[in-house]
Parts: C-alpha cells; structure tokens; sequence
C-alpha cells in the first residue's frame, strides 16, 4: 500500500454481461477505493466495437491489481483486448471510449485545452498519457511488446523486454477469456536494463528541455522515475510492489534517497519543480547501472511469481 497504516478490506470484482462470462478477483483495497474502479470496469467491459463485436478480455495491471491503488494518484491500469478481426478504426474506436471512461469515473482529469503535437509527442515519449493498451488477442498471445503496443520496427528496438514481463506478473483478468497464461515471458538480459535506461534518460532530458513551455513538464519526469524504479525492483524480485515499497528497497543500495522521498511527496502535494526533474538523471544511472551488477543474466522469468 501507501506505506500509511490504513485499513483494509477485500474486493471483490465481478464484472460481466453474461453470467458464464464472469471472472470473480479479489485484490486488498483501502477504504472506499473499489467501488469507483469496479464500476468504472463494468463501463469497460460492456464496450463494443462500431461493428457490435463485444471485447476478448479486460485485464487489470499495475497499482490496481496489486492492492496498491491511492485514489487520486495511481491509474487505473488496463489491457483491453480485441477480436484478432479488429481493425486500426477499431483500436482507436476503444482507445477514445476507454479515455472517455477514464474522465467520467475520475480516473483522469479533462483537459481545457487542444495539446499541440509537439506537446503530444511529448507525452507519447514519456508515457505519461499512457494507462494501458488495446490490442488484439493474437498480438497479446504472441508475447512481444512491439505487437501489444503497435510500434513500428525501430521504436521496437529500444524497448526493453522488462516492459511487458513486469506487466503480464502483476496482471489479473477481470472479464472475458483468460489469456495471460498463455502469454510467452522472454528471459530478461542485462542490455534489457540498459535499454530501459537509455529510454527514461532520454525522456527525463526531454521533460527538462520543455519545460518553460508545457506545464506537466515535472509530471512526466515524475513517471518515468516511477517506471525505472517498478522496473529494476522487478530485476530484483520478479514481482511488483507498491511504489513506497520500491522506494524503501532502493533507498539503502542507491545514493540520493531524498530525490525518490521527493518523488512520493510530489505524488501526494504536486508542485512543478526544475530542479527535481534534473534531479531525476543522476538517480535513474545509479538506479539501473547497481540493478544490472547485482543481478545475474540473463534471467528467466518464473511463472510462480505470477499473481
């Protein structure tokens, strides 16, 4: 959880428009936090394609699956899955209904202004306008984070293959058809740490070269020092923890302490901060560089560790 010593309570999600269709999970939740994210995938899960075709499966990942949700601050991570029929309309058909859900059951705040393409290229670079994916069930089945989040062939070889691992062990399905044991886990490598390195350097270079012009400047280093820390954790401990857990894990092996207990500060009290997105860069080399020497290579995933 948080870290704070709050009280707890089981949830339990069913969610279907079929009786037979119903997948029951349970999560630990604090108080009152379940019951805008069950009816918010309820929503999820009665959307159709233009054609009337219902979904494959929605699976629920992240801070949500793993009981470490904090109302007002994490997402409501999802991987909607679609008929291998689907065409592209048909994703961007879903990606626009599903963002259209997140603004209604409070799960993202609306925008009064149009972004321009620089500053949404921005976003795509740094994920913060990223809380899941929509993707076919084959491109799920076959296992490669290219297919899952339809990038081109060379945006492919800069992705690291911690990606999808941390996200298939943390997921849950909560609708339609169980797919993730079927979902191939590759080994992880050591240049798997380094190219995700590499990735959130260069968007934390990025989030400071903007930031006179866009406001979410700070955010966006905000989620990729989260990121960094969810992915060398998982180098680690082959699972997936709240983010103060990971914080706790890492402030004795990495100097800088104070930038990560910054990190979570923000998240609760959000100011924009120069400094602290600067910041960002000597924390993120010590991040992966003591994750890729402490760990052995390369590293099968175990599918015990799956939740």
């Amino acid at each position: 959880m948080s870290g704070d010593k709050e009280e707890q309570r089981t949830a339990v999600y069913r969610v279907a428009d079929e009786p037979d269709a119903a997948i029951a999970s349970r999560y630990e939740f604090t108080p009152n936090s379940s019951g805008p994210i069950q009816k918010y995938l309820e929503a999820i899960a009665q959307l159709r394609l233009p054609s009337g075709a219902p979904l494959v499966s929605v699976i629920l990942f992240g801070s949500a699956a793993k009981g470490a949700f904090i109302a007002n601050m994490s997402d409501v991570d999802l991987i909607v899955v679609l008929p291998d029929t689907a065409s592209q309309d048909d994703r961007r058909h879903i990606q626009e209904k599903v963002l259209a859900l997140e603004i209604v059951h409070g799960f993202r705040m609306p925008s009064d202004r149009t972004g321009g393409w620089l500053e949404k290229y921005v976003e795509r670079c740094t994920g913060y306008s990223l809380s899941g994916f929509v993707c076919t069930r084959s491109d799920l089945l076959s296992g490669e984070i290219t297919r899952v989040l339809r990038l081109s062939p060379l945006e492919g070889v800069f992705v690291d293959r911690i990606v999808l691992a941390g996200v298939i062990v943390s997921a849950v399905t909560v609708w339609g058809e169980e797919l993730l044991a079927q979902v191939p886990i590759p080994v992880l490598r050591r240049l798997d740490v380094l190219k995700a390195l590499f990735i959130f350097l260069s968007a934390v270079i990025l989030s400071a070269a903007v930031f006179p012009l866009f406001p979410n400047a700070t955010k966006y280093a905000m989620g990729v020092l989260k990121h960094s820390l969810h992915s060398c954790y998982f180098c680690y401990q082959q699972k997936t923890a709240s983010l103060k857990e990971e914080v706790d894990f890492f402030g004795s092996r990495v100097s800088r302490r104070n930038v990560l207990d910054d990190l979570l500060n923000r998240r609760r009290r959000y100011s924009p901060s120069l400094p602290f997105v600067l910041n960002c860069l000597p924390i993120l080399f010590r991040l992966h560089i003591r994750t890729a020497r402490d760990n052995r290579f390369p590293q099968p995933v175990s599918r015990n560790s799956i939740l």
